[in-house]
């Protein structure tokens, strides 16, 4: 029987951790992620010590594949995973606008313009997602909407274990877009869009191709490149057309409108399904909450790790771990 999500912050009893990943997974993580044995337990302890004695946090999750998108994410740096997790739980709050309604039944009928689709799983283990911005009806669906469906699509898929350490491949066509697809998205919107992907992605970004972006979008291309870090500008590749798409994804999984083999239909009626079958824990996982009305343990500091108010003895923990 499958465990039941909880978000209580301190648990009376703990899950146990066991990897799903195979052998050449778990020798990527400890290469790329410093992910070892001895540092794994130690490192979850310590989130969850710091769950449980943080002021602010009132409901959190603590399950271990929960803690780990964050301490993978910071390739095992205690200090700064946690600094993510309260950033992460803050950004649900402050932007509730665009958080509010993760709810596969609630976004189904935008999930049906096949707009924005996982196409599932490369050779490296990376998810593979495809958004389509030309497919959105721009009747239908506003910025905050867009947003909506990418959270959906990223937190079905984020517990995954192997994306968790093999990351992901976005794939954005502009094939059909408009002008009004584009000035939906204002400047205060992408600045939201700059803070997700600063505080609340965990999973990481492998590459980022980008197909028949139209000359009057340059603009907002380069304001959101200029403001992400020089690794991830490194991963950005531009085309003039979808044949070089060929190249970059696998054929099994690239859709057969770029003259691959799968259909971009049954995969996003496989999105659909699964996100389906996670909604009982994208529900509960929405109650997760942090109180910014109880003062910071540090008022200099939002996420609250370096304080003399926070225990002492879970900090020089961190200390111990704090891996680069």
């Amino acid at each position: 029987m499958a465990s039941v999500l909880s978000i209580e912050k301190r648990p009376s009893v703990y899950d146990v951790y066991r990897t799903t990943l195979e052998p050449q997974y778990r020798i990527k993580a400890r290469e790329e992620l410093n992910e070892h044995d001895h540092i794994r337990e130690p490192a979850l302890a310590q989130m969850r010590e710091f769950i449980a004695k943080h002021p602010q946090i009132v409901r959190c999750r603590t399950d271990a594949i929960f803690l780990l998108r964050f301490l993978r994410s910071k390739k095992f740096n205690v200090m700064a995973a946690t600094e993510m997790l309260v950033k992460h739980l803050t950004f649900w709050i402050r932007e509730a606008e665009f958080c509010t309604g993760i709810d596969p039944c609630v976004l189904d009928p935008i999930i049906q313009q096949c707009a924005m689709i996982p196409l599932g799983q490369d050779s490296y283990g990376r998810l593979v997602v495809s958004i389509r911005l030309g497919q959105f009806d721009i009747e239908t669906t506003s910025a905050e909407i867009q947003f909506r469906l990418g959270c959906l699509v990223l937190e079905t898929y984020v517990d995954t274990e192997i994306h968790q350490v093999a990351g992901l491949v976005a794939v954005f066509d502009f094939l059909g877009a408009t002008t009004n697809h584009f000035v939906i998205w204002t400047l205060p919107k992408l600045k939201v869009v700059l803070d997700a992907l600063n505080n609340i992605t965990s999973l990481r970004i492998g590459e980022i191709h980008v197909v028949q972006l139209p000359k009057y979008a340059a603009a907002i291309a380069e304001f959101l490149i200029a403001r992400i870090s020089e690794k991830l500008k490194r991963r950005i590749k531009f085309h003039k057309t979808p044949d070089a798409l060929k190249d970059a994804i696998d054929e099994s999984i690239l859709p057969t409108i770029y003259g691959g083999k799968q259909s971009l239909e049954e995969a996003n009626e496989k999105f659909r399904q699964r996100a389906m079958q996670e909604r009982e824990r994208l529900l509960k996982q929405a109650d997760m909450f942090i109180d910014l009305s109880i003062p910071s343990p540090n008022a200099n500091n939002n996420t609250g790790v370096h304080s003399s108010v926070a225990d002492e003895a879970v900090i020089g923990s961190f200390r111990k771990l704090n891996v680069d």
